[in-house]
């Protein structure tokens, strides 16, 4: 169909620039892709700090109750290669990641576990005889295979009949390959995106080559910042974008609260919001409360299974909340109460809150 222009004056338009719609990329969404995206690193940073950095305690239960013990040296420390914060953190990450976490566990002359080491888990298979419920799992890593009195399996999500937890950045692969492609076109708007930076126009009428050697010369002139000189009543007009439009702000926010929701992030966290909210005292603590009640406890838990797993039956640890649930001023009155009550001794609680006395 013919064009304004070609049935006003009879002649076809020549553009000097003709705009590209960009095709569909072939990213695939792998773990390692997916952390290029700021709002991915940012969630899985905040997760396996959080974590991290919760204190731990030992319980066992004897003659009909269970009482808070000392730690032993292997929950403070479970790996003599690298620190607990550390090895807590990596296993949050591969739990965000993968969906599994795997620990090798290194027993002494007793039978008791010493050490235990990560290993990856993109790198581990778990396998059976085929009958998953009569075959106990073996695991493959590095062509040895280990037996599951060896390897502690932690999974983010179990499934039944599933040998490995499935990874969130596969089974939501589509909505972070959609944020990949986005992130990718933003980037690359203005040098391959198929909008002009400007308009040379005249009001008189121009050949094709005439319009081509023109552009040229004013390519060549812009790209070694010369002075450029128009004439022949050429006027060069800039072609202005809003910021908003430039960075495509709100489908990049769309993108970022995704991202929130898979691994349940308050988008807050992520420096983005979601229309008809407000923050306010009371939702933020609400939404804190949410927070570690229903997203870090599903890391948490799995890690205390795992490490009471390594421990003497009738002993187990549980992650300590109080530094992130209550505050300063609270906690202290938490403590005067147990103190009051006989629960806990004064120099029990100076030393979990790191008062010398």
């Amino acid at each position: 169909m013919a064009s304004i222009w070609q049935r006003i004056t009879g002649k076809t338009e020549t553009r000097a620039v003709t705009p590209v719609i960009p095709s569909r990329s072939s990213t695939i969404a792998t773990p390692e892709s997916a952390l290029t995206l700021t709002a991915v690193w940012r969630s899985v940073q905040i997760l396996a700090t959080t974590v991290s950095n919760l204190g731990i305690q030992t319980k066992r239960y004897a003659t009909g109750m269970e009482m808070i013990i000392e730690n032993p040296a292997f929950v403070n420390n479970p790996s003599l290669v690298v620190k607990r914060r550390e090895f807590i953190y990596s296993t949050v990450s591969d739990l965000a990641l993968y969906g599994n976490a795997f620990w090798y566990k290194q027993f002494d002359t007793a039978g008791r576990v010493v050490d235990v080491m990560q290993i990856p888990s993109n790198q581990v298979t778990v396998e059976t005889d085929g009958d998953a419920l009569n075959s106990p799992k073996r695991f493959v890593y590095l062509n040895k295979v280990y037996t599951a009195n060896q390897i502690e399996h932690l999974q983010l999500f179990p499934r039944a009949g599933w040998l490995k937890g499935p990874s969130p950045i596969d089974t939501c692969s589509q909505d972070i390959v959609g944020a990949l492609d986005l992130r990718d076109y933003q980037a690359n708007w203005f040098s391959s995106g198929g909008v002009p930076t400007g308009v040379l126009k005249t009001g008189k009428e121009i050949s094709p080559d005439d319009a081509q050697t023109i552009t040229n010369t004013w390519n060549t002139k812009q790209a070694t910042r010369q002075i450029a000189v128009l004439g022949n009543g050429f006027e060069y007009q800039q072609i202005a974008l809003k910021p908003s439009e430039a960075l495509f702000t709100e489908v990049s926010s769309q993108a970022v609260q995704g991202i929130a929701r898979l691994f349940g992030i308050p988008p807050r966290k992520l420096v983005t919001g979601v229309d008809g909210t407000s923050d306010t005292y009371s939702n933020l603590v609400d939404e804190e409360s949410a927070f570690f009640r229903e997203t870090v406890q599903a890391y948490t838990r799995p890690i205390q299974d795992a490490l009471s797993n390594c421990l003497p039956r009738g002993t187990r640890v549980e992650f300590m909340w109080e530094d992130l649930v209550l505050s300063k001023s609270d906690r202290l009155a938490m403590w005067s109460d147990a103190i009051a009550a006989g629960i806990v001794t004064p120099e029990y609680a100076a030393n979990k809150e790191g008062l010398n006395v």
